[in-house]
Protein backbone atom coordinates (compact mmCIF):
# COMPACT_ATOMS: atom_id res chain seq x y z
CA UNK A 1 0.00 0.00 0.00
CA UNK A 2 1.41 3.37 -1.05
CA UNK A 3 2.55 5.63 1.82
CA UNK A 4 0.90 8.65 0.21
CA UNK A 5 -2.44 6.84 0.05
CA UNK A 6 -2.11 5.90 3.72
CA UNK A 7 -1.30 9.47 4.65
CA UNK A 8 -4.32 10.80 2.77
CA UNK A 9 -6.54 8.15 4.34
CA UNK A 10 -5.47 9.14 7.86
CA UNK A 11 -5.66 12.82 6.98
CA UNK A 12 -9.20 12.85 5.60
CA UNK A 13 -11.07 9.74 6.77
CA UNK A 14 -12.18 10.40 10.33
CA UNK A 15 -14.25 7.26 10.92
CA UNK A 16 -12.96 4.05 9.44
CA UNK A 17 -12.93 0.30 9.96
CA UNK A 18 -9.71 0.04 7.95
CA UNK A 19 -6.19 -0.15 9.38
CA UNK A 20 -3.39 1.28 7.26
CA UNK A 21 -0.26 1.56 9.43
CA UNK A 22 2.53 3.83 8.29
CA UNK A 23 4.95 2.21 10.75
CA UNK A 24 5.10 -1.03 12.75
CA UNK A 25 6.79 -1.50 16.13
CA UNK A 26 7.72 -5.12 16.85
CA UNK A 27 8.72 -6.00 20.42
CA UNK A 28 11.02 -8.87 19.56
CA UNK A 29 11.51 -9.72 23.24
CA UNK A 30 10.73 -8.04 26.56
CA UNK A 31 13.83 -9.50 28.19
CA UNK A 32 16.60 -7.14 29.21
CA UNK A 33 19.61 -7.24 31.54
CA UNK A 34 19.36 -3.50 32.28
CA UNK A 35 17.15 -2.11 35.04
CA UNK A 36 16.67 1.45 33.83
CA UNK A 37 14.98 3.67 36.38
CA UNK A 38 12.43 4.93 33.84
CA UNK A 39 11.53 1.62 32.15
CA UNK A 40 7.74 1.43 31.91
CA UNK A 41 4.94 0.33 29.66
CA UNK A 42 1.54 2.04 29.69
CA UNK A 43 0.65 0.41 33.01
CA UNK A 44 3.95 1.46 34.66
CA UNK A 45 5.27 -2.11 34.49
CA UNK A 46 8.95 -2.38 33.50
CA UNK A 47 9.30 -4.40 30.30
CA UNK A 48 11.70 -6.90 31.85
CA UNK A 49 8.91 -7.94 34.23
CA UNK A 50 6.55 -8.85 31.40
CA UNK A 51 6.70 -12.63 31.23
CA UNK A 52 6.81 -13.92 27.69
CA UNK A 53 8.67 -16.82 26.04
CA UNK A 54 11.21 -16.32 23.28
CA UNK A 55 9.65 -17.37 19.99
CA UNK A 56 12.11 -19.17 17.71
CA UNK A 57 13.81 -17.04 15.09
CA UNK A 58 11.79 -18.52 12.21
CA UNK A 59 8.53 -17.66 14.02
CA UNK A 60 9.72 -14.11 14.70
CA UNK A 61 10.55 -13.89 11.01
CA UNK A 62 7.00 -15.02 10.17
CA UNK A 63 5.70 -12.11 12.25
CA UNK A 64 7.98 -9.74 10.35
CA UNK A 65 6.72 -11.16 7.05
CA UNK A 66 3.16 -10.48 8.18
CA UNK A 67 4.14 -6.95 9.19
CA UNK A 68 5.77 -6.39 5.79
CA UNK A 69 2.44 -7.04 4.09
CA UNK A 70 1.07 -3.97 5.84
CA UNK A 71 3.96 -1.50 5.97
CA UNK A 72 7.47 -0.94 4.61
CA UNK A 73 8.71 0.64 7.86
CA UNK A 74 9.43 -1.30 11.05
CA UNK A 75 11.04 -0.69 14.44
CA UNK A 76 12.54 -3.77 16.11
CA UNK A 77 12.71 -3.11 19.82
CA UNK A 78 12.29 -4.59 23.30
CA UNK A 79 13.20 -5.05 26.15
CA UNK A 80 16.58 -5.49 24.61
CA UNK A 81 16.21 -7.07 21.15
CA UNK A 82 19.84 -8.24 21.11
CA UNK A 83 18.90 -10.63 23.92
CA UNK A 84 16.82 -12.70 21.53
CA UNK A 85 18.88 -15.90 20.98
CA UNK A 86 18.22 -15.83 17.22
CA UNK A 87 18.75 -12.10 16.70
CA UNK A 88 21.51 -12.56 14.08
CA UNK A 89 19.27 -14.86 12.03
CA UNK A 90 16.28 -12.51 12.36
CA UNK A 91 18.20 -9.41 11.25
CA UNK A 92 19.91 -11.10 8.30
CA UNK A 93 16.65 -12.63 7.07
CA UNK A 94 14.80 -9.34 7.56
CA UNK A 95 17.03 -7.87 4.86
CA UNK A 96 15.33 -10.22 2.37
CA UNK A 97 11.89 -8.81 3.18
CA UNK A 98 12.77 -5.51 1.49
CA UNK A 99 11.56 -3.16 4.16
CA UNK A 100 12.25 0.42 3.17
CA UNK A 101 13.26 1.18 6.75
CA UNK A 102 14.37 -1.13 9.57
CA UNK A 103 15.09 0.66 12.84
CA UNK A 104 16.80 -1.27 15.63
CA UNK A 105 16.78 0.14 19.16
CA UNK A 106 19.33 -1.16 21.66
CA UNK A 107 21.10 -0.29 24.89
CA UNK A 108 24.33 -1.09 23.02
CA UNK A 109 25.75 -3.50 25.57
CA UNK A 110 25.85 -6.53 23.22
CA UNK A 111 26.26 -4.58 20.01
CA UNK A 112 29.82 -5.77 19.34
CA UNK A 113 28.59 -9.36 18.95
CA UNK A 114 26.08 -8.64 16.21
CA UNK A 115 27.50 -5.89 14.00
CA UNK A 116 27.58 -8.06 10.83
CA UNK A 117 23.88 -8.87 11.27
CA UNK A 118 23.04 -5.26 12.10
CA UNK A 119 24.84 -4.05 8.98
CA UNK A 120 23.00 -6.64 6.88
CA UNK A 121 19.47 -5.91 8.05
CA UNK A 122 19.23 -2.47 9.66
CA UNK A 123 18.92 0.99 8.10
CA UNK A 124 18.86 3.01 11.35
CA UNK A 125 20.64 2.00 14.56
CA UNK A 126 19.35 3.70 17.72
CA UNK A 127 21.45 3.44 20.89
CA UNK A 128 20.21 4.73 24.25
CA UNK A 129 22.46 7.14 26.18
CA UNK A 130 21.16 9.37 28.98
CA UNK A 131 24.45 10.87 30.24
CA UNK A 132 28.15 10.69 29.43
CA UNK A 133 29.06 10.33 33.11
CA UNK A 134 29.96 6.62 33.44
CA UNK A 135 29.05 6.34 37.13
CA UNK A 136 25.73 8.11 36.64
CA UNK A 137 24.98 6.14 33.48
CA UNK A 138 25.49 2.80 35.23
CA UNK A 139 23.25 4.01 38.07
CA UNK A 140 20.48 5.10 35.67
CA UNK A 141 20.73 1.80 33.75
CA UNK A 142 20.97 -0.33 36.88
CA UNK A 143 24.10 -2.04 35.55
CA UNK A 144 27.47 -3.05 37.07
CA UNK A 145 30.27 -0.49 37.16
CA UNK A 146 32.09 -0.25 33.84
CA UNK A 147 29.12 -1.26 31.68
CA UNK A 148 28.72 2.19 30.16
CA UNK A 149 32.39 2.35 29.15
CA UNK A 150 31.79 -0.84 27.14
CA UNK A 151 28.75 0.74 25.45
CA UNK A 152 30.86 3.71 24.33
CA UNK A 153 33.43 1.30 22.87
CA UNK A 154 30.64 -0.52 21.06
CA UNK A 155 29.35 2.74 19.59
CA UNK A 156 32.84 3.45 18.26
CA UNK A 157 32.94 -0.05 16.76
CA UNK A 158 29.52 0.46 15.17
CA UNK A 159 30.60 3.81 13.75
CA UNK A 160 33.68 2.31 12.10
CA UNK A 161 31.85 -0.81 10.95
CA UNK A 162 28.84 0.71 9.26
CA UNK A 163 30.37 1.97 5.95
CA UNK A 164 27.06 3.69 5.25
CA UNK A 165 25.00 0.57 6.00
CA UNK A 166 22.92 2.23 8.71
CA UNK A 167 22.32 5.68 10.09
CA UNK A 168 23.34 6.23 13.72
CA UNK A 169 20.97 7.73 16.29
CA UNK A 170 21.48 8.40 19.98
CA UNK A 171 18.25 8.38 21.97
CA UNK A 172 17.97 10.00 25.40
CA UNK A 173 15.22 9.91 27.99
CA UNK A 174 14.89 13.31 29.64
CA UNK A 175 14.46 12.80 33.38
CA UNK A 176 14.36 15.38 36.20
CA UNK A 177 17.94 14.41 37.17
CA UNK A 178 19.83 14.27 33.85
CA UNK A 179 18.74 17.37 31.93
CA UNK A 180 22.07 19.19 32.23
CA UNK A 181 23.93 16.01 31.18
CA UNK A 182 22.08 15.94 27.86
CA UNK A 183 23.87 18.99 26.46
CA UNK A 184 27.07 16.91 26.47
CA UNK A 185 25.25 13.96 24.92
CA UNK A 186 24.09 16.24 22.11
CA UNK A 187 27.65 17.51 21.56
CA UNK A 188 28.81 13.87 21.46
CA UNK A 189 26.31 13.31 18.63
CA UNK A 190 27.17 16.53 16.85
CA UNK A 191 30.88 15.67 16.74
CA UNK A 192 30.09 12.31 15.11
CA UNK A 193 27.19 13.43 12.91
CA UNK A 194 24.77 11.15 14.73
CA UNK A 195 21.11 12.10 14.93
CA UNK A 196 20.08 13.09 18.46
CA UNK A 197 16.63 12.15 19.77
CA UNK A 198 15.11 13.09 23.13
CA UNK A 199 11.81 12.14 24.76
CA UNK A 200 10.53 12.93 28.25
CA UNK A 201 10.40 10.27 30.93
CA UNK A 202 6.92 8.78 31.09
CA UNK A 203 5.33 7.19 34.11
CA UNK A 204 2.85 4.95 32.38
CA UNK A 205 1.23 7.34 29.90
CA UNK A 206 2.05 10.59 31.70
CA UNK A 207 5.20 12.73 31.66
CA UNK A 208 7.08 12.65 34.95
CA UNK A 209 5.36 15.30 37.11
CA UNK A 210 8.67 17.02 37.89
CA UNK A 211 9.16 17.80 34.20
CA UNK A 212 6.08 19.97 33.99
CA UNK A 213 6.89 23.60 34.75
CA UNK A 214 10.56 22.60 34.94
CA UNK A 215 12.69 25.56 33.80
CA UNK A 216 15.68 23.36 32.90
CA UNK A 217 13.50 20.97 30.89
CA UNK A 218 12.00 23.80 28.88
CA UNK A 219 15.39 25.45 28.36
CA UNK A 220 16.83 22.19 27.01
CA UNK A 221 14.09 21.87 24.39
CA UNK A 222 14.50 25.55 23.50
CA UNK A 223 18.18 24.72 22.93
CA UNK A 224 17.27 21.78 20.68
CA UNK A 225 14.85 23.96 18.70
CA UNK A 226 17.59 26.56 18.11
CA UNK A 227 20.04 23.85 17.07
CA UNK A 228 17.44 22.35 14.73
CA UNK A 229 16.83 25.74 13.11
CA UNK A 230 20.60 26.09 12.64
CA UNK A 231 20.89 22.75 10.87
CA UNK A 232 21.50 20.40 13.81
CA UNK A 233 20.81 16.69 13.32
CA UNK A 234 17.92 16.44 15.77
CA UNK A 235 15.09 13.96 15.43
CA UNK A 236 11.63 15.44 15.08
CA UNK A 237 10.12 18.45 13.38
CA UNK A 238 10.05 21.89 15.00
CA UNK A 239 6.36 21.57 16.00
CA UNK A 240 7.17 18.14 17.43
CA UNK A 241 9.95 19.61 19.59
CA UNK A 242 7.71 22.48 20.68
CA UNK A 243 4.99 20.04 21.76
CA UNK A 244 7.52 17.97 23.69
CA UNK A 245 8.77 21.15 25.34
CA UNK A 246 5.31 22.30 26.37
CA UNK A 247 3.97 18.80 27.13
CA UNK A 248 0.67 19.94 25.68
CA UNK A 249 -2.15 17.76 24.44
CA UNK A 250 -2.27 16.59 20.85
CA UNK A 251 -4.61 14.54 18.69
CA UNK A 252 -3.39 10.95 18.82
CA UNK A 253 -3.82 8.78 15.70
CA UNK A 254 -3.16 5.24 16.96
CA UNK A 255 -4.02 3.51 13.68
CA UNK A 256 -1.09 5.19 11.93
CA UNK A 257 0.93 2.52 13.76
CA UNK A 258 0.89 -1.23 14.22
CA UNK A 259 2.33 -2.42 17.53
CA UNK A 260 3.06 -6.12 17.91
CA UNK A 261 4.04 -8.16 20.98
CA UNK A 262 6.84 -10.79 20.98
CA UNK A 263 4.17 -13.46 20.39
CA UNK A 264 2.55 -11.67 17.45
CA UNK A 265 -0.37 -10.16 19.36
CA UNK A 266 -1.62 -6.87 17.87
CA UNK A 267 -2.30 -4.12 20.40
CA UNK A 268 -5.63 -2.34 20.03
CA UNK A 269 -5.57 0.54 19.55
CA UNK A 270 -2.10 1.01 21.03
CA UNK A 271 0.52 -0.52 23.31
CA UNK A 272 -0.15 1.90 26.17
CA UNK A 273 -3.75 0.77 26.68
CA UNK A 274 -2.52 -2.82 26.68
CA UNK A 275 -5.42 -4.63 25.00
CA UNK A 276 -4.93 -6.95 22.03
CA UNK A 277 -7.26 -7.65 19.12
CA UNK A 278 -5.72 -10.86 17.79
CA UNK A 279 -2.54 -12.42 16.46
CA UNK A 280 -0.78 -11.67 13.16
CA UNK A 281 0.20 -15.33 12.87
CA UNK A 282 -3.44 -16.40 12.59
CA UNK A 283 -3.78 -14.92 9.11
CA UNK A 284 -6.44 -12.28 9.76
CA UNK A 285 -6.22 -8.98 7.92
CA UNK A 286 -5.52 -5.85 9.96
CA UNK A 287 -8.93 -4.54 8.93
CA UNK A 288 -10.50 -7.63 10.50
CA UNK A 289 -8.42 -7.18 13.67
CA UNK A 290 -9.50 -3.56 13.95
CA UNK A 291 -13.14 -4.55 13.70
CA UNK A 292 -12.55 -7.36 16.22
CA UNK A 293 -10.93 -4.91 18.61
CA UNK A 294 -13.77 -2.45 18.30
CA UNK A 295 -16.37 -5.14 18.95
CA UNK A 296 -14.52 -6.35 22.05
CA UNK A 297 -13.30 -3.07 23.52
CA UNK A 298 -15.26 -0.32 21.80
CA UNK A 299 -13.92 2.52 19.66
CA UNK A 300 -10.56 4.07 20.53
CA UNK A 301 -10.99 6.25 23.61
CA UNK A 302 -10.55 10.02 23.45
CA UNK A 303 -7.70 9.86 25.95
CA UNK A 304 -7.18 12.78 28.27
CA UNK A 305 -3.51 11.77 28.61
CA UNK A 306 -1.62 11.93 25.33
CA UNK A 307 1.54 9.84 25.57
CA UNK A 308 4.44 12.04 24.58
CA UNK A 309 6.23 9.27 22.72
CA UNK A 310 8.17 9.81 19.52
CA UNK A 311 6.00 7.83 17.09
CA UNK A 312 2.62 8.95 18.41
CA UNK A 313 3.51 12.63 18.37
CA UNK A 314 5.40 12.48 15.04
CA UNK A 315 2.38 11.17 13.13
CA UNK A 316 0.04 13.56 14.91
CA UNK A 317 2.13 16.56 13.87
CA UNK A 318 2.51 15.25 10.32
CA UNK A 319 -1.26 14.91 9.92
CA UNK A 320 -2.24 18.12 11.68
CA UNK A 321 0.49 20.28 10.12
CA UNK A 322 1.48 18.84 6.73
CA UNK A 323 3.54 21.95 5.96
CA UNK A 324 6.21 20.56 8.31
CA UNK A 325 7.35 18.34 5.42
CA UNK A 326 8.34 21.43 3.44
CA UNK A 327 9.96 22.89 6.55
CA UNK A 328 11.98 19.71 7.06
CA UNK A 329 13.05 19.78 3.43
CA UNK A 330 14.31 23.35 3.76
CA UNK A 331 16.23 22.51 6.94
CA UNK A 332 17.81 19.49 5.24
CA UNK A 333 18.86 21.69 2.31
CA UNK A 334 20.33 24.16 4.78
CA UNK A 335 22.37 21.41 6.43
CA UNK A 336 23.63 20.16 3.08
CA UNK A 337 24.63 23.66 1.97
CA UNK A 338 26.57 24.29 5.18
CA UNK A 339 28.30 20.93 5.00
CA UNK A 340 29.37 21.46 1.40
CA UNK A 341 30.55 24.98 2.25
CA UNK A 342 32.72 23.55 5.06
CA UNK A 343 34.21 20.94 2.71
CA UNK A 344 35.02 23.59 0.11
CA UNK A 345 36.64 25.87 2.69
CA UNK A 346 38.87 23.02 3.92
CA UNK A 347 39.98 22.25 0.36
CA UNK A 348 41.09 25.83 -0.30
Amino acid sequence: MNDLFKYLHHKWVRRSTRWYPMLAVFYLTYRCDFRCCYCSDGSRTPYFRLATPHLPGHTALSILKAIRRHTAHVVITGGEPLHHPDIAFVLKQTARLRFREVILTTNGNLLHRYLPAVAAGVTSLVVSIDTLNPVKADAINGTPAGTFDGILRNIDLATRYRYGAYRMFISSVVTPTNILDLYDVYEFCKARRFVFAACPQLEGVNPHPELRQNVQYRAFYDFLIREKRNGGLINGTLPYLETMRDLERFTCRPFTMLTVSPEGEVFYPCLEIGKTAGNLLHGHSLHHLRRMGERRFGPPPACGNQCHSACALSFSVLLEQPAVLLQEGLLAAKRLFRRNACIVSRLK
